[in-house]
């Protein structure tokens, strides 16, 4: 692999984890607020709706979260070697 295709590479690798890192600030954050809408007055169903709601982002802001060098469960190896599933 040439020199300028790996650091485009990690470029790109670089600014898809910013991208991450940025979406899973927003989604803690509508989770925080939904939180906060359930402390309000709502009723019973409304409450419970915002609580799964927030469980849900909370779910999908822990499955990103990974390793050093992994997106998505699967390593980004810019070595030139071939990406695998994290086992």
């Amino acid at each position: 692999m040439s020199q300028k295709t790996e650091e485009e590479l990690r470029h790109a690798l670089g600014n898809a984890k910013a991208e991450t890192e940025a979406l899973k600030s927003m989604l803690s954050k509508a989770a925080d607020r939904l939180e906060e809408v359930v402390e309000a007055d709502c009723s019973e169903t409304e409450q419970q709706k915002a609580l799964a709601t927030a469980r849900r982002l909370r779910v999908a802001i822990s499955r990103t979260d990974g390793a050093d060098g992994q997106v998505d469960g699967v390593s980004a190896d810019l070595s030139g070697g071939a990406r695998s599933p994290r086992g």
